[in-house]
């Protein structure tokens, strides 16, 4: 297998530095993810500007989590389970809701649950939704807007996700304490 390249705000791509430079300013370090990104530009500045929409949209920022989350244990994506669990954690999103999706368990709140059985559906079925699924949805109090907008988070997901599984991205120092496996190798 190739290895791919982790690059930092002083070896980066010329197309690409701009935001790894924002990253280390806004963050204090460069994340794995972002340091792989920047091999091919397009990607990064696709995943940092898709990322800086998504947090506006109407959903909640335990909403947006939720989805995220979701579609990373859908993936099976060690570094952003990892990445989302601290984060999640950080701003306020109940350890309940945190562990349930972690552990695929219920989420106790019923609105949460049928925003994760959405998103669920969603992936697995690659859009394809049943009307009883997305009446439950809107029923739930979700607009057409939110439905469109859970799209978009997932696509920010396969973004990631799938960059992580190719490229084999090593988790952040931050992150390193929330580690998590999917349940097939525990």
């Amino acid at each position: 297998m190739s290895k791919f390249i982790k690059y930092s705000q002083y070896n980066a791509p010329q197309d690409s530095l701009a935001q790894l430079e924002a990253a280390k300013a806004s963050m204090g370090f460069v994340p794995n993810l972002l340091g792989y990104m920047a091999e091919s530009s397009v990607l990064l500045n696709s995943y940092v500007y898709l990322s800086e929409q998504t947090g506006k949209t109407d959903l909640t920022p335990t909403e947006r989590q939720v989805v995220l989350m979701t579609v990373n244990r859908f993936h099976e994506c060690r570094y952003c389970m990892a990445g989302h669990t601290q984060y999640a954690e950080t701003h306020g999103v109940d350890m309940e809701v945190i562990n349930a999706i972690r552990d695929d368990q219920p989420i106790g709140n019923p609105k949460l649950a049928t925003l994760r059985s959405f998103a669920l559906k969603l992936v697995e079925q690659r859009g394809v939704m049943s009307q009883t699924l997305v009446d439950a949805f809107f029923k739930s109090g979700y607009s057409q807007q939110n439905a469109l907008e859970v799209i978009a988070l997932i696509t920010l997901k396969v973004m990631s996700n799938y960059t992580n599984h190719l490229v084999g991205t090593e988790l952040d120092g931050i992150s390193m304490a929330k580690r998590w496996s999917p349940a097939s190798e525990r």
